[in-house]
């Protein structure tokens, strides 16, 4: 067994403080920005990931919990990736006790999941997969709302389609999309439009071209321009003219 005191002493060992000021700043933690009071030591997904494909196999998830709770950035990533690779063995294995587990504890720790890079790597192996395996949810249905749910939590929800999306269950895209049509947060304005656009790739282009036809003059830019970045540019050309206009 591997207990977390272990990694993180591994993860730490790798420290860069150079690094981990620039991270600072491209993860935006200073006061009143989305990152606020994120600490880094200043590794790369490379170098967590390497730690990560040593120890998953022998850490028990409750140590994995346990880094995906500390204040520091990369252990916490590192917490995550874990889980991630037990829940696609869990998967692999039809284990359907395991991967109810991990997405329990992964909703639990929804609180500490909170930058776009430990949500987007995180979160549609594990709750893309589980919705896929388990269509009767509905909770990502009430997470996309922002009555009561964070940033991070609508990110989720977001993303998590991206799994429904590639075996043809568009509707949840689209329909969560629609909800942050009016949000005030870029990151989810590109979460959805990242979204859209796998819509576009997996070849439902009549349905993504009605939804932004119904969608297209209150859509936020930045949701626009992921949503039609795979379209010929006569049509980008189309969809700017509207949006501009109100139409």
């Amino acid at each position: 067994m591997i207990k977390a005191a272990d990694i993180e002493a591994t993860l730490l060992s790798m420290a860069d403080e150079r690094q981990a000021r620039q991270l600072l700043r491209f993860f935006k933690t200073g006061p009143g920005e989305y990152g606020e009071g994120d600490k880094f030591i200043g590794l790369r997904n490379p170098q967590v990931r390497m730690v990560v494909k040593e120890a998953w196999k022998e850490t028990p998830l409750s140590e994995a919990e346990k880094l995906a709770r500390s204040p520091l950035h990369e252990v916490r990533l590192c917490g995550l990736l874990i889980m991630v690779e037990q829940y696609l063995k869990a998967m692999k294995k039809g284990d359907t006790e395991a991967m109810n587990r991990i997405f329990e504890s992964y909703l639990a720790l929804h609180p500490y999941i909170n930058n776009w890079d430990l949500v987007d790597l995180s979160a549609i192996k594990i709750v893309g997969n589980h919705e896929v395996m388990n269509p009767e949810l509905t909770l990502m249905d009430e997470w996309i709302k922002p009555d009561g749910h964070t940033l991070w939590q609508q990110r989720i929800a977001m993303v998590s389609t991206w799994m429904l999306t590639r075996r043809g269950h568009i509707d949840k895209c689209l329909g969560r999309a629609g909800f942050l049509l009016s949000s005030p947060h870029d990151l989810l304005h590109k979460a959805a439009g990242w979204m859209l656009r796998e819509v576009w790739k997996k070849g439902y282009r009549r349905e993504l071209r009605a939804f932004l036809d119904e969608n297209v003059a209150r859509m936020p830019s930045i949701m626009l321009s992921y949503a039609y970045e795979q379209m010929a540019t006569d049509e980008r050309h189309e969809w700017q003219s509207r949006r501009k206009s109100g139409r």
